[in-house]
């Protein structure tokens, strides 16, 4: 049975340095559940609302059985107290934090993400990134917290089957890399080159030793990180618009470098 501190201390992981000091997350709905079972995290505890079973999902039965996961009910009031969305399914995880924060080696192609703030943003990057099979993703030190209950619902289960690399030194990662035959891209809109033309040379397209970096959706890739000389590329627009979205940039660009 959970105790009164003990679900306080859950609802607490709403607040970025709660997850910190407990070194735990929360996810919400049978989906997320299911996809961390099937990851490398361990899930701590389901918690599941009193009118809410597990009767049906084959899925979640068999891989708690083998895990020893803890799944507890709690009345409606209290389960409240632990959920983000306005429609909850009934059911909520509690996931201890995956503190591997090693720089990635040769893990093929490599996103990296600049001062990304944007919540919504940075999951679908995410999700996007599983969905192409990007292995890694680097975030600087002032990107969104990847663990927010709402990065976490946009990846739709992907950050639970993609390395995260946080608080990135960028450019001297992006140097170290460089020197083990990496190549880096910054997506930019001063860039001369248009993402299409890199086609012609595939060399650069190489989807095994490229690193696509994004900047913040307002300014860009820092400038220290365009001053450095890396290639420089922008995706060609259509129209009189100023900017295209991160997320959707992102994908354009794996769609390219993985066709």
């Amino acid at each position: 049975m959970l105790t009164a501190n003990l679900i306080k201390q859950f609802a607490s992981l709403k607040q970025k340095k709660y997850r910190l000091e407990y070194s735990q997350f929360l996810i919400e709905g049978f989906h997320l559940v299911e996809e961390c079972l099937n990851s490398d995290y361990e899930l701590e505890y389901i918690i599941l609302r009193s009118d809410i079973n597990l009767q049906g999902h084959t899925g979640i039965l068999e891989k708690i059985a083998k895990n020893k996961t803890i799944v507890e009910p709690l009345p409606e009031k209290q389960f409240n107290k632990l959920t983000d969305t306005e429609s909850s399914q009934g059911i909520v995880g509690i996931v201890k934090r995956n503190f591997e924060n090693t720089p990635p080696q040769d893990t093929g192609l490599i996103i990296a993400l600049d001062r990304i703030s944007d919540p919504g943003n940075l999951g679908t990057i995410i999700r996007t990134a599983y969905w192409f099979g990007v292995n890694t993703i680097m975030l600087s030190r002032d990107c969104a917290d990847p663990y927010n209950p709402k990065v976490i619902r946009s990846t739709q289960g992907g950050i639970f089957h993609t390395d995260i690399v946080e608080d990135a030194d960028l450019l001297t990662e992006l140097k170290r890399l460089e020197a083990t035959g990496y190549e880096a891209c910054l997506f930019t809109l001063d860039a001369e080159r248009y993402l299409a033309e890199l086609r012609k040379d595939n060399a650069v397209l190489n989807s095994s030793k490229s690193i696509l970096v994004f900047g913040n959706e307002s300014h860009g890739i820092s400038q220290e990180i365009i001053d450095a000389g890396f290639r420089k590329v922008k995706i060609r627009g259509y129209s009189q618009s100023e900017s295209l979205n991160a997320a959707i940039s992102c994908a354009i660009a794996l769609y390219e470098f993985t066709r």
